[in-house]
């Protein structure tokens, strides 16, 4: 759900308008890497990770944000009322290093601990996955994504956090190759300009926006109004992101691969098309 402004491009109309016939295929992360650098997929929603490849010196550029904070929630069973108290218990992940590991270290970190250290992390994957682990009892806590969070809630599990209060770093975000940007600009333009316009509207129109998600995501009026609450906390102001929020990935990227040096943000992500889309639309 935190890829509303790409949803509610569809369901208005905004890639036809570009004259654009999109498909949105769902692909493992690694999977959606080797599909964009071979030319299979234009563009891929998995920019997180693509910074730390484009970081290597794979060539892509993340090329549009719709979130300015981390959308996730630290949800745990309804006994929990602080972090504190997840002290030496089981906590759903997906992968060390990812960006929900990232969230949970935060969330631990502010009440002076370290999820390694001080619980135990259980690597379960999809984030269905690890709301059954949660619902079922065998996870005392899991970062979630809308609208797990709020049908978590419905099942008395308590919302922690709400990670985009603890720190700002984009998320939710698109990538592309160099070479489809050297090659393909007008179709990259097209693109963000209704990626760019179905952010404008999901955050400027909420009841339509509301709308969307209940067909989108099959849910009923109370959860997606809900929902859009918790995505209205993050959304980005332009589909851009900020400096700070970037060299927060940069140095999560320098911690992780001990390897790489400085990482200039022209290396990672490209928004002059973005920023070029914006100057035309305010004439």
């Amino acid at each position: 759900m935190g890829y509303l402004p790409l949803f509610t491009a569809v369901h208005r109309g905004f890639f036809k308008d570009e004259g654009i016939d999109i498909e949105i295929p769902m692909l493992l992360p690694q999977l959606a890497h080797n599909a964009l650098l071979s030319g299979e997929v234009d563009y891929h929603g998995v920019a997180d990770s693509a910074l730390r490849l484009a970081a290597r010196g794979a060539p892509l550029k993340s090329i549009f944000f719709g979130a300015a904070r981390p959308n996730y929630f630290l949800m745990a069973k309804p006994q929990f009322k602080s972090i504190a108290e997840l002290r030496g218990k089981y906590i759903g992940m997906v992968r060390f290093g990812d960006t929900v590991e990232l969230a949970t270290q935060i969330a631990f970190n502010r009440e002076g601990l370290d999820p390694q250290r001080d619980a135990v992390p259980i690597m379960i994957g999809f984030p269905a996955t690890r709301v059954a682990a949660l619902t079922a009892g065998a996870v005392d806590a899991t970062i979630v994504v809308p609208p797990d969070n709020v049908l978590l809630k419905q099942k008395g599990c308590r919302e922690l956090l709400f990670l985009g209060d603890a720190v700002e770093f984009p998320s939710n975000g698109f990538a592309t190759s160099e070479r489809q940007l050297a090659e393909k600009r007008d179709l990259t333009k097209r693109t963000l300009r209704a990626l760019y316009r179905g952010l404008i509207f999901a955050r400027e129109r909420p009841d339509d926006a509301i709308q969307i998600i209940e067909r989108e995501w099959k849910v009923d009026n109370a959860v997606a109004r809900e929902s859009y609450a918790s995505l209205a906390k993050s959304f980005s102001r332009d589909g851009t992101a900020s400096e700070a929020g970037l060299k927060f990935h940069t140095q999560h990227i320098q911690k992780m691969e001990k390897t790489i040096g400085d990482i200039p943000l022209s290396k990672i992500v490209d928004f002059r098309l973005l920023e070029e889309i914006r100057r035309e639309m305010v004439k």
